[in-house]
């Protein structure tokens, strides 16, 4: 059966000066090329409500699906399942989450804004702290509406597109815990590395591919999986979430596919939590 696996590599700047040396990319081809003979290798896992460690890819993944698009407020007004949750708790007090303007964690975001498409100047706008759901992302008319303060969420596509409210930089906060520790505490389980499509819906439920992860046994990894998928409702899957790690990963999505194409960061650290895994 065959198997297969990608990876962008990438980063701020042209084209010649990134990729001025060739040789620089091929400790990541390398990387890949070991995570494939080892997926080459891989099983399926069990299906069923597993204890998982989710990687800040798929983390980010969540951040943006499952959570970022029910609190744009023209879907809060469409009926989104965040609207009547305002105010309330929706993931545990370990989680926090914030779509950044430009700069996050000290360093410059995937995606910087400063300004959006109304003239608004862009700041962060905090959807989660301590597992409770504090803020929507508005444009001008709906921040009027709800009584809230514009954050710089208006983008559009092309200078002829109307702007539309979007997530510009999506994550979790970090927490405390080490990666190593958060695998040694898992007897049986899953760490999921890698995503190669995902989807959710205004009610937070979501399914995303794993295209990499591995068994976890006894606190050590193990077997490689092969291509599986992870299902849930957010705001009760970040309610089982009881370790979060101290590092975060940025990766960039690509392009969002909400009425327009639109370039968007997401991220976050480790999640320790549960979920429910497909087998065959």
């Amino acid at each position: 059966m065959p198997v297969e696996l990608v990876a962008v590599v990438g980063g701020y700047g042209s084209f010649d000066a990134l990729f001025r040396d060739p040789a620089a990319v091929f400790p990541e081809v390398d990387l890949l090329y070991g995570k494939l003979l080892a997926k080459a290798e891989g099983v399926r896992p069990a299906p069923g409500l597993k204890t998982c460690i989710l990687g800040g890819e798929l983390t980010g993944m969540l951040a943006h699906e499952a959570v970022g698009h029910t609190v744009e407020a023209d879907l809060v007004l469409g009926g989104s399942v965040a609207g009547p949750m305002l105010g309330k708790t929706v993931a545990s007090p370990l989680v926090s989450l914030t779509d950044y303007a430009h700069a996050a964690f000290g360093k410059a975001a995937p995606l910087p804004v400063y300004v959006d498409d109304e003239g608004t100047p862009a700041v962060d706008a905090e959807i989660i702290r301590d597992g409770i759901l504090v803020g929507d992302l508005n444009n001008r008319d709906t921040a009027r509406r709800f009584g809230m303060k514009p954050q710089g969420n208006a983008r559009a596509y092309a200078f002829s597109d109307e702007p539309l409210i979007r997530m510009r930089n999506t994550a979790i906060l970090p927490g405390k815990s080490r990666l190593s520790d958060m695998i040694a505490s898992v007897e049986d389980g899953y760490y999921l590395t890698d995503t190669r499509n995902g989807q959710a819906d205004t009610t937070g439920e979501f399914m995303f591919g794993i295209s990499m992860g591995y068994e976890i046994k006894n606190g050590k990894l193990g077997r490689a999986l092969l291509d599986t998928t992870i299902s849930g409702v957010a705001f009760e899957m970040l309610k089982t979430v009881d370790m979060v790690s101290d590092t975060v990963t940025w990766c960039s999505s690509g392009f969002c596919g909400k009425k327009q194409p639109m370039p968007v960061g997401l991220g976050g650290p480790e999640l320790r939590c549960k979920l429910l895994m497909g087998g065959r």
